[in-house]
């Protein structure tokens, strides 16, 4: 089985990103221009950017900076054009350089931090969470876009990437696998932290952070068939309509159908002070 998997995923994989390190600076502008040249995948992102600017304006109701943090080969600023693009690697298209743990903006100063596919790439996301909880303004959140943990999912995850992980039985939250920015992440870490242990996350953090959801979103198999940045698109675009309706048809089951979910974090604008005197 690892065999035929390992084999069609070696013939499909796009013959620009082959053998190209997934830490190194240059596969950025390699994944930017096979976004842009695939419109089925293109509108997969703006579903995304939608999703969490629908977030935004919903529960963040502060004024402040937006960033979006491991921007990678995305266009969120052709939408946002205000959004402060960043990663932990210089890009022409990227404004600033930023560390999730470490991250160099003033106290109080974000009204929303964005990531697609970032999360899971933290060595230790409680280092993640108390950045938050200094630098987003009461009010203020974070909107995470990450692997899902369905049945689906998990199959997708597990076998598309040979670098990444999706260890649903990791002990902790630190990240033993990473090895590299990109390379050796946790594709179920959202899963553990956010479902498996989530009563720990409310423990820890629940008293200056809330989850205000956790949805899985429809655009799976239009992700699929458009094969990402890594691989050749499966389907041509003109079939888009064909593949979002049977996306609907499938509501019922996203569920187990869904590649990803959304997690919408807040910061609280009054801490929960019976919390931090009890802890």
């Amino acid at each position: 089985m690892k065999q035929a998997v390992s084999w069609l995923r070696d013939k499909l994989y796009d013959s620009r990103v082959r053998g190209v390190n997934v830490d190194d600076n240059q596969l950025l502008s390699i994944h930017r221009q096979i976004l842009l040249e695939k419109p089925l995948m293109r509108h997969v992102f703006e579903d995304f950017y939608s999703e969490m600017l629908d977030g935004c304006e919903k529960y963040f109701l502060v004024n402040g900076l937006e960033v979006e943090l491991g921007s990678g080969s995305g266009f969120f600023k052709e939408i946002r054009p205000n959004l402060i693009t960043s990663d932990v690697r210089l890009g022409d298209h990227i404004d600033r350089v930023l560390d999730a743990q470490n991250l160099d903006l003033a106290d109080e100063s974000v009204r929303s931090l964005y990531a697609i596919n970032v999360f899971h790439h933290l060595p230790d996301p409680e280092q993640f969470f108390l950045e938050l909880i200094r630098v987003l303004k009461p009010g203020g959140g974070c909107i995470l876009i990450e692997p899902h943990y369905g049945m689906l999912s998990r199959l997708v995850h597990t076998y598309l990437h040979t670098e990444e992980q999706f260890d649903r039985k990791m002990s902790g939250w630190v990240n033993p696998y990473s090895i590299g920015p990109l390379s050796g992440a946790n594709q179920a870490l959202a899963y553990l932290v956010f479902h498996r242990d989530r009563e720990h996350f409310e423990e820890l953090f629940g008293h200056e952070l809330e989850i205000l959801e956790m949805n899985t979103l429809s655009n799976g198999f239009r992700y699929l068939a458009s094969g990402g940045v890594n691989f050749r698109q499966l389907l041509p675009s003109f079939v888009e309509p064909l593949i979002k309706a049977f996306e609907w048809l499938l509501t019922p089951l996203q569920p187990v159908t869904a590649l990803h979910q959304m997690v919408v974090i807040r910061r609280r604008e009054q801490v929960d002070c019976e919390h931090v005197k009890n802890s």
